[in-house]
């Protein structure tokens, strides 16, 4: 199981709004111990000086982590589309924050799709997809990558727009799932939808055509 931390916490923000975002994890940190859920996903955070931002993060994280009680909780660290001075956009802000972890068996990577396509990596063909997965493996592996965030996007590659669209329907198309969702070594990974709810023109749950469609592309 995987829960989703709240958006208002930024470990790397100003010093209020970074107090009440360790109050706000350690809450969330606990509150997953007690249900039982293995993985909180996470927004890193923004900070306009980058190596400052990662180091707050990582120390914020480690911090949280010593004094949490539920060992079995992971904190999963989400890519985002690197609008504005948000963190999380490059592959090596991901890289650089685990590396300054501390217990970094308690730490991992949710890939969201939208969000590294606004942020510039290219999914569309084998080759963009192969290379876009290349560079994770170089800067932060696979080993770390424990959940997966599909969404289309509304934004064109490298737009920085944090807009979801349903499968198919944005700037991914469907061939970009298709070489996501045919790869073996994903194949363990839960992944969850973020798409838009509600009904379609023919009331079908959105959420059901969705997924749908992306177990028919793992197939072909």
């Amino acid at each position: 199981m995987v829960a989703h931390g709240s958006y208002l916490v930024n470990l790397a923000g100003q010093a209020a709004v970074r107090r009440k975002s360790l109050k706000a994890m350690a809450d969330e940190l606990g509150r997953c111990g007690r249900l039982g859920i293995e993985y909180l996903v996470l927004h890193p955070g923004s900070n306009p000086d980058r190596d400052r931002g990662i180091g707050l993060i990582a120390d914020g994280l480690s911090q949280l982590l010593q004094e949490c009680p539920h060992r079995r909780v992971k904190v999963l660290l989400e890519t985002t589309s690197a609008a504005g001075s948000t963190i999380g956009g490059r592959f090596e802000d991901l890289a650089a924050i685990l590396k300054r972890c501390d217990r970094p068996k308690r730490f991992g990577v949710c890939l969201d799709t939208c969000h590294i396509f606004a942020a510039g990596y290219d999914l569309r063909t084998p080759a963009a997809y192969r290379n876009t997965m290349r560079q994770f493996q170089d800067a932060v592996g696979l080993d770390r990558l424990k959940a997966i965030h599909l969404n289309d996007s509304m934004g064109a590659l490298g737009g920085h727009r944090d807009r979801h669209a349903h499968i198919g329907h944005g700037a991914i198309g469907r061939k970009g799932f298709a070489n996501l969702v045919r790869d073996a070594r994903l194949a363990e990974l839960p992944m969850i939808l973020e798409t838009p709810k509600g009904l379609d023109d023919r009331g079908r749950q959105w959420d059901a055509v969705n997924a749908a469609v992306l177990r028919r592309l793992s197939r072909r």
